[in-house]
């Protein structure tokens, strides 16, 4: 059983199942220039190029593409697809602004692995102006989501955990302050947790990613050369001729207790502790924040059981039906059954804010957007690869993904 959750927790971002239709875009008139827009992937995600047309941001549709022909100018990022939110949200800082990627002297002292990557140099970045007078608006899926509020704390550098990480382009240490970032969005994002997570010990989780990944592999599904996993801070690269068995052998070796990587960060112990260091008191609090959840299960017992919905992605059902029902999991708000809904992937109450582990609150948005609180845009009917376009079947399901993407992108540029 645990084997299989976890492969099903990986393959969710893999899915093939996606219908490559069009629909015209509906174009808005040429305004004035608008702040720009970097959407962030979340766990075993992607950049653009990688998986050969095959997009994270809508599968065979490209939403960076449509929002451009609408009139936005939108940035995709590209950070580790399994590393720890302070390690990809340090990846994506450079990535937008360039330089030589530094993960923090203290930090790499910490968890040991290398401050500098070699290889690891944005020449050509995707936003250099990128400054309190040119900042923008961040919209991160699942984990996504937490990766920039990392980033939020590190950019307003308060206590020492976060102050004079980031590095200039001439190399010195600075903290850019607030203002960067104008809004910030997360969609199905765990900020308390994955229910499942707490069910196995990390050694176990990763031993049996990469296994699973490994199986897809093995069956063409997906390249060889993705499985560097982007971990280069720990020199974990895939060696040439080195065997599945060997290389997962040195991963799980290396990476099976640190709590520097993204599982834990996304069991429910660890989102609460992320949110500790993570909140309104560290974070950038002159942007506003955005979140939305997204369900796809029905109770059928009341307040004890959730189970998939028929239009359920199939490769999801098997992980929703735990997440639905499953007693041995840590409640880390403290909510009950209620705690069981989800999406496929993620428990919904997860989505609404970071709660456990730090004093944030949220609102339910109301048309005005406010400062210094989560804004909760509500919970759709939608599974959590619904969410990126992964499942679309038909002209319908195309239109309603547009639509949600257009309509968030007007209201974040509203604000300016």
């Amino acid at each position: 059983m645990k084997k299989k959750i976890i492969i099903l927790l990986l393959t969710y971002c893999l899915v093939l199942g996606t219908v490559p239709v069009t629909l015209s875009a509906y174009r808005q008139e040429p305004g004035t220039e608008k702040t720009p827009i970097v959407l962030v992937h979340g766990f075993a995600g992607w950049g653009e190029d990688e998986l050969e047309g095959y997009n994270y941001w809508g599968g065979y549709f490209d939403i960076k593409r449509f929002l451009e022909r609408n009139g936005y100018t939108v940035f995709t990022a590209s950070v580790g697809a399994f590393s720890s939110n302070w390690d990809r949200a340090i990846e994506l800082f450079y990535q937008i602004k360039g330089g030589q990627v530094d993960y923090g002297e203290e930090h790499c002292r910490q968890y040991g692995h290398i401050q500098r990557p070699e290889g690891m140099m944005y020449e050509n970045p995707l936003y250099p102006e990128w400054d309190d007078e040119h900042p923008v608006h961040f919209i991160g899926h699942s984990m996504g989501g937490q990766t920039i509020r990392v980033l939020s704390a590190l950019l307003v550098g308060k206590g020492e955990v976060f102050q004079d990480v980031l590095l200039d382009r001439d190399g010195s240490p600075f903290t850019p302050g607030e203002g960067w970032i104008k809004s910030i969005t997360t969609i199905s994002t765990p900020h308390n947790g994955i229910a499942t997570f707490d069910l196995f010990s990390e050694t176990d989780l990763v031993a049996s990613i990469i296994a699973g990944f490994g199986n897809l592999e093995l069956t063409g599904i997906i390249p060889e050369e993705l499985y560097s996993f982007d971990l280069q801070q720990w020199g974990l690269y895939r060696k040439r001729e080195e065997t599945l068995e060997d290389y997962i052998e040195r991963v799980t070796e290396t990476l099976g207790d640190t709590e520097d990587f993204s599982i834990w960060e996304l069991s429910t112990r660890g989102a609460a502790q992320l949110n500790e260091q993570v909140n309104f008191e560290t974070v950038d609090r002159t942007a506003c924040y955005f979140s939305y959840a997204n369900t796809q299960t029905k109770e059928v017992i009341k307040r004890s059981v959730y189970v998939p919905s028929i239009e359920m992605n199939p490769l999801f059902v098997q992980h929703a039906i735990t997440l639905g029902s499953s007693p041995e999991f840590t409640d880390p708000l403290d909510i009950g059954a209620l705690w069981r809904e989800n999406d496929g992937m993620v428990n919904t109450a997860s989505m609404t804010a970071p709660l456990a582990g730090c004093s944030d609150s949220y609102v339910v948005y109301d048309g005005t957007a406010h400062t210094g609180v989560w804004n909760h845009m509500g919970t759709l009917w939608w599974d959590h690869c619904d969410m990126l376009g992964h499942s679309l079947s038909d002209i319908k399901e195309l239109a309603a993904l547009q639509q949600f993407y257009l309509e968030l992108c007007e209201m974040v540029s509203s604000l300016e």
